[in-house]
């Protein structure tokens, strides 16, 4: 009697296991079909991203030094050191200033990019630095003109040279080297026989100014460029989703000395809020550093600490936003990544902060005026960043090899 009571509990539990397994299978079958879904969601996700991935370069200080400024040029159109082929021709380039004799150094950038039959030639932003710069705040240690006779400066840290007998001083230069013995020996560089605003036209021709070349013939045919006054030197370019901030720290408007004020603060906040939706990376461009490594140790950015930290505290507000501030003036190329700009990491010379939550700022070195030539690639897909600093050594066709590379992923 027992065992046939266990037969039919079993029947009936066989039963009704039995007719629940459709249920079972259809919901096993919903969660595995929802499963897919998801991963084919992410698995297009990505290749939208890859697709529509691109690729710009960061170049600084190149001097008037045409091998390694070609060099490195020619290094960031084709991608020879890059055995992976991650990093495509640059659709822009960053230059962070001292493009001195820009005309030249222009023709060189058109030459190189226009002779590519892969794609059309990129996008060139420029930033201004101390050399294009006619600074009436002064910049101790910058360079005054280069016309007939005109001495370089004496640098702050002892590396002016002079260039002829005559000429004008450096823009606030503190060295006896080099310093004009007849007009024009201002120390802003003044328009003398043998100054220049900064520099004149390789060409020898004194009517081709680097400002005004800079700001009529390249900012003026930067696609979609929004100035920050109607002949401004510093505007912002939208390139998918990228918007870069190209600063001006010289000429009075935005900053004097390479020191971004209070009004070139402002309009760099209201171009990074006013950014649309699309925009999922700004990157700022400027000449001086804010937390100079190597040399210009006490004539970059910092000189002035309060205007430094209150622009850096503005940044990191917006670090959802801002992802890296390129720069150059010290020819030496160093990474850092800063949180609290007024901290010990940031301020001591032979510290190279990570610090968590902060926003990276990366000194390009120089394209043939450093010990060695450095530039750096950065390749945008989708919310993701990569970035890669290449190095050679200085001179004609000098083989590049990568120096580092790191990210920034998003993950959420």
């Amino acid at each position: 009697m027992i065992m046939k009571i266990r037969v039919r509990i079993f029947l009936l539990c066989l039963a009704l296991f039995i007719s629940l397994l459709p249920g079972y299978a259809s919901v096993a079958a919903q969660q595995t079909s929802s499963q897919q879904a998801a991963t084919q969601q992410m698995s297009a996700s990505r290749q939208t991203a890859a697709a529509n991935a691109f690729s710009f370069a960061v170049l600084s200080d190149p001097h008037g030094i045409t091998d390694s400024w070609v060099n490195a040029l020619t290094e960031a159109r084709d991608g020879k050191a890059d055995a992976d082929h991650r990093f495509g021709m640059p659709e822009f380039v960053l230059v962070t200033g001292d493009m001195t004799p820009i005309d030249a150094t222009y023709a060189d950038f058109a030459k190189i990019f226009n002779g590519s039959a892969t794609a059309k030639a990129p996008v060139y932003l420029p930033a201004i630095g101390n050399h294009e710069a006619d600074d009436k705040g002064g910049f101790p240690g910058g360079m005054g003109g280069t016309g007939p006779g005109g001495g370089q400066g004496g640098m702050s840290d002892g590396m002016g040279m002079s260039q002829g007998p005559g000429g004008p001083s450096g823009q606030g230069g503190q060295s006896e080297i080099g310093r004009s013995q007849g007009e024009g020996g201002q120390p802003s560089g003044g328009m003398g026989p043998g100054g220049g605003r900064g520099g004149v036209s390789a060409t020898g021709d004194a009517s081709v100014i680097d400002l005004d070349y800079i700001s009529d013939k390249i900012i003026a045919a930067i696609p979609g460029a929004v100035r920050m006054s109607e002949k401004s030197y510093s505007y912002y370019y939208d390139y998918k989703n990228v918007r870069v901030i190209s600063l001006d720290g010289y000429s009075g408007e935005a900053g004097t000395g390479g020191v971004i004020n209070e009004k070139g603060r402002a309009w760099t906040e209201k171009a990074i809020t006013s950014a649309p939706a699309t925009i999922d990376h700004i990157f700022i461009g400027f000449h001086a550093p804010a937390f100079p490594r190597g040399r210009h140790l006490q004539d970059s950015f910092n000189a002035n600490a309060g205007e430094r930290n209150a622009f850096w505290d503005m940044l990191i507000s917006h670090k959802d936003r801002v992802k890296a501030v390129f720069s150059g003036h010290t020819h030496v190329y160093a990474r850092l990544r800063v949180l609290n700009p007024s901290g010990a990491a940031a301020n001591d010379f032979n510290t190279y902060p990570d610090e968590a939550g902060g926003i990276y700022q990366v000194v390009a070195g120089s394209t043939g005026n450093g010990t060695k030539n450095t530039f750096l690639r950065v390749e945008i897909e989708g919310k993701n960043i990569y970035f890669r600093t290449y190095e050679a050594a200085n001179g004609k066709d000098q083989p590049f090899a990568v120096k580092e590379e790191w990210s920034i992923i998003d993950d959420k």
